[in-house]
């Protein structure tokens, strides 16, 4: 289904995260990283009319998200990370690399191929996702930023798949995390 499979990338970018040094010096807390709960805040799509939406707020947008799986974010002492990560099949033994650049943290760009969009309006319809994710601490436990989904590509065979004003069509996720 749709959902799961966007649900599963957005995991995976979520786990690319860093910033500056070890200690915020304007705000005074060390970031030490950990496991984080991250939620979704507010979705906005750009692809399907806000049919997407929904995928990433089931409650609807005024009840934050929260994600299925808690998700490790590295200390600044770690930094760059690389790790492979598994969240559930087919999201399994994914690479990530958690970089910081300009106090920001950045989490590069995640490519999956071939998602299936999973649904009987939609037929045989796979497409490519690509996400990246900029997270910024605020606090020893918690950090925000925003997750960017680009959705390319829509291909099958029965020919019953959405048509997009752009290709890419992006949605785009506010992020918190909490430390777990």
């Amino acid at each position: 289904m749709l959902g799961d499979d966007i649900f599963g990338v957005m995991l995976v970018l979520l786990l690319v995260t860093a910033c500056g040094n070890n200690t915020d010096e304007a705000n005074g807390f060390d970031w030490v990283g950990g496991d984080f709960q991250f939620f979704t805040l507010a979705a906005e799509d750009a692809c399907l009319d806000g049919a997407l939406e929904v995928l990433f707020m089931p409650e609807g947008p005024a009840a934050p998200h929260e994600h299925a799986y808690p998700t490790y974010l590295p200390s600044f002492d770690e930094l760059p990370h690389s790790y492979e990560i598994s969240l559930r099949e087919p999201f399994v033994n994914l690479p990530i690399t958690v970089t910081s650049e300009d106090g920001v943290t950045l989490v590069g760009d995640g490519v999956i191929d071939d998602v299936a969009l999973g649904s009987v309006a939609y037929g045989d319809c796979v497409v490519t996702m690509t996400a990246h994710i900029e997270m910024v601490p605020a606090s020893a436990d918690q950090a925000y930023g925003t997750a960017w989904m680009d959705i390319s590509d829509p291909r099958g065979d029965d020919e019953r798949c959405p048509v997009y004003e752009a290709d890419p069509c992006r949605v785009t996720l506010t992020l918190d995390a909490i430390l777990d």
